[in-house]
């Protein structure tokens, strides 16, 4: 048993500095996403309509915001997870005793990981098929397109593994987000 918390506390570092990573790199698709936007607004109403040159509009704005959303979407996935905050309707196990909440806990856990397997085995390959596909505007090729929600379902496999490592050693409560009191800061 005390294998096991030191593995829970070796995982729980790492996802507190993946959390840390994952929180930069939204940052910086969030600012990339306003940049885009903006200066497709400042291109469109000031610069194509109101100066006497002749302007083209600039079209791939939209396109890098939409991947940029995406991504976005797809890299907060493991820490929505840890932080507790996806939809689950707790009504039901919230009544449970606890060994009815510990066996609702390793059902909804097996299937979550089912799920997870599928995303991340399908998505491999649909990624490896796409790829001769390209980005209309910027080009990208859709390999890389298609593995974004590949890395989403990565990171959450590994909050869910520190999780159920957690729970198994004790350290934490079956349906418990695996944030700490202090880190109410990372939730908002």
């Amino acid at each position: 048993m005390d294998r096991m918390k030191k593995i829970f506390h070796v995982l729980r570092k790492g996802s507190d500095l993946a959390g840390k990573i994952i929180q930069a790199l939204n940052a910086a698709l969030v600012f990339g996403c306003f940049l885009a936007v903006f200066f497709q607004v400042i291109n469109r109403y000031i610069l194509v309509k109101q100066t006497l040159f002749h302007w083209n509009s600039v079209t791939w704005t939209d396109e890098l915001s939409r991947f940029l959303l995406v991504g976005i979407t797809y890299f907060s996935l493991g820490q929505i997870y840890k932080y507790g905050q996806m939809s689950r309707a707790d009504m039901v196990y919230s009544r449970l005793k606890p060994r009815a909440k510990k066996i609702l806990y390793v059902l909804e856990m097996g299937m979550v990981v089912v799920f997870l397997v599928a995303m991340i085995r399908y998505g491999i390959a649909f990624a490896g098929a796409n790829k001769i596909y390209k980005s209309e505007m910027l080009r990208i090729p859709g390999n890389i397109l298609y593995l974004i929600p590949v890395a989403g379902g990565i990171l959450i496999s590994y909050e869910l593994l520190t999780e159920l490592t957690g729970v198994l050693c004790g350290e934490i409560e079956p349906f418990e987000s695996l944030a700490r009191p202090d880190d109410t800061a990372g939730a908002e």
